[in-house]
């Protein structure tokens, strides 16, 4: 079997608003993508992963569109877009672009039309959306026709006077789901498509994949997740986008899609299958929930890290998918906490820790996407207001702690750990007013660690995140990490990290403690030829070694 690209591939996701203002008005654009296209090549990532760059209201910062074939204002106009797309190329970085399948914005005209009985298109575009007649309780008053739960908090429900009918919508009720069994619907999406394709685009992620189908008939559960998450149906959507359009137009495919069974993920990524190339999973990005707290309630409760279980996802995926398809691997996206926040530690080990990460993550085998900012070790938002924050998701968490009984600062601290503004702030690259982001007041304040933590204060030093995230990314592609065979070492230890990864030359041994606190690695294995090729810190390889907190080492055998 040829190898395709993106096989070997680091990807880096950049979140446009945040990566760097070009025309001064505090929003990221495509001219910024343009003006900073060295920082790729620089960085040595074989492709560039934009968010959403559509024409939207940004409820939900592009994930709402309202206009599939033109360029959001805030990010330019659609021959920059076909600028940094072939200024990309000449460099040999292909371009990945989010598609959004699921939903619109309720400002497309295909939902405007939808709503209208009068509007000259409605019988056309009303069910290209989901929709249901109201219930009514014993007083006859008016309900909901059920009780499901929205991935951002409140029902999925919203009425719409003019036709007497709810709407669905399983994310913020400004993002209606799209009827994916209306052909006429499906047909203009495959369009738009075809259309980014002709740009020049390389691949996609393809956002929400595994929500596309939903239960018609709408049982009244609650939350009521399982009907319209990963129901079979799908794979049927899925793969006829992957037959008519992904695969003969050769473009990588990256599907959004958690807790995929053995046989689901070969559906979506069996080398004999048509549905996607990789898939984005997230078993490994909330191993430290705290799911007894009744106030906060899932991601959003912190607590004690569980380090086995995040090897346990990495190895999960790894084996599963050993010989039926490409695995893929990260840390976390625009969704998450930093991760150095998050799993690391971003006070007194914030280099170690960051390093730590690096080591454990980027010596495993599997295509790998790096989050912006993560090369530099970016860290979590440091709001005092609740203003400060921007995320639609935010607002309504914050409400709900509150009648729950969390007090201001509980609340506030819990959207500081946990909200995804955390992964969105804008790019530090100077210690320069705004963080060298943009020359005004950014849309979203830079945090307050960018004077020492940014990308200029670390080009110039071997030894700095930036420079490591340089050299293991070229280390990848030399040792043929991707195609490697993962082996954790005592995968039921709570704290350390360790694992072999056999390469076609020989072996990389990863060691590493995941914890704030000394830590006793047992390797009952042989150690004589290994030579290091990474430390953080100062240890000898021997049968039995303390690690400090967040000590890490990578060595390699060559066989």
């Amino acid at each position: 079997m040829n190898k395709a690209w993106w096989q070997d591939a680091v990807i880096y996701q950049c979140y446009i608003r945040s990566f760097y203002d070009a025309n001064g008005d505090g929003i990221g654009d495509f001219r910024g993508l343009i003006d900073k296209l060295q920082h790729f090549i620089d960085l040595g990532v074989d492709a560039v992963w934009v968010s959403p760059h559509y024409k939207s209201p940004m409820d939900d910062n592009g994930y709402d569109v309202s206009d599939y074939y033109q360029v959001s204002d805030d990010y330019g106009t659609l021959e920059d877009v076909k600028e940094f797309i072939a200024r990309a190329h000449q460099h040999n970085i292909k371009v990945i672009f989010d598609l959004v399948l699921n939903h619109t914005s309720d400002e497309h005209p295909w939902f405007q039309a939808a709503c209208d009985p009068n509007h000259p298109e409605h019988e056309r575009y009303h069910d290209y959306y989901i929709w249901q007649p109201p219930k009514y309780d014993a007083d006859g008053n008016r309900i909901k026709p059920t009780k499901w739960l929205s991935w951002f908090g409140g029902g999925v429900w919203d009425y719409n006077e003019p036709t007497d009918e709810y709407y669905l919508h399983i994310f913020s009720k400004k993002m209606p789901d799209l009827n994916w069994r209306n052909e006429a619907m499906k047909n203009d999406l495959k369009a738009v498509t075809k259309w980014l394709i002709d740009l020049g685009v390389d691949g996609f992620r393809v956002d929400a994949s595994n929500h596309l189908e939903k239960n018609w008939d709408f049982p009244d559960a609650y939350p009521g997740y399982e009907h319209f998450s990963s129901l079979p149906k799908h794979h049927e959507y899925l793969e006829e986008f992957g037959r008519e359009l992904f695969r003969p137009n050769n473009v990588m495919t990256m599907g959004e899609a958690g807790g995929a069974s053995k046989e689901e993920a070969e559906k979506y990524v069996g080398y004999d299958h048509d549905e996607f190339n990789m898939l984005i999973q997230f078993g490994h990005c909330w191993q430290d929930c705290d799911w007894t707290n009744q106030i906060t309630t899932g991601k959003w409760a912190k607590g004690d890290l569980n380090v086995v279980g995040i090897k346990e996802s990495f190895a999960h995926f790894h084996d599963m998918l050993k010989g039926i398809g490409h695995n893929l691997i990260y840390w976390h996206n625009h969704d998450q906490p930093r991760v150095v926040s998050h799993y690391g530690n971003d006070q007194e080990y914030w280099k170690k820790s960051a390093l730590m990460l690096l080591y454990t993550l980027y010596f495993m085998p599997g295509t790998a996407i790096v989050y912006q900012g993560e090369e530099i070790g970016m860290i979590n938002v440091d709001y005092t207001d609740l203003s400060d924050f921007r995320d639609v998701e935010v607002f309504t968490e914050y409400d709900n702690f509150r009648s729950r009984g969390a007090s201001h600062e509980y609340a506030m601290q819990a959207l500081r750990d946990r909200s995804r503004d955390n992964a969105r702030s804008p790019f530090q690259w100077s210690s320069e007013p705004y963080a060298g982001f943009s020359t005004t007041i950014p849309w979203m304040n830079v945090v307050g660690s960018y004077p020492t933590i940014n990308l200029a204060a670390q080009q110039t030093d071997p030894t700095s995140i930036f420079n490591q995230y340089k050299t293991v990314f070229s280390m990848r592609k030399k040792r043929g990490i991707s195609d490697g065979t993962l082996t954790f070492i005592e995968l039921d230890h709570p704290d350390h990290y360790c694992y072999t990864n056999k390469v076609q030359e020989g072996t990389i041994l990863v060691i590493a403690n995941f914890r704030n606190k000394e830590t006793l690695i047992t390797l009952d294995m042989e150690l004589d030829g290994y030579e290091e090729l990474l430390s953080n810190c100062q240890q000898s390889l021997q049968p039995n070694m303390i690690l400090q907190p967040y000590d890490a080492i990578v060595y390699f055998k060559k066989e």
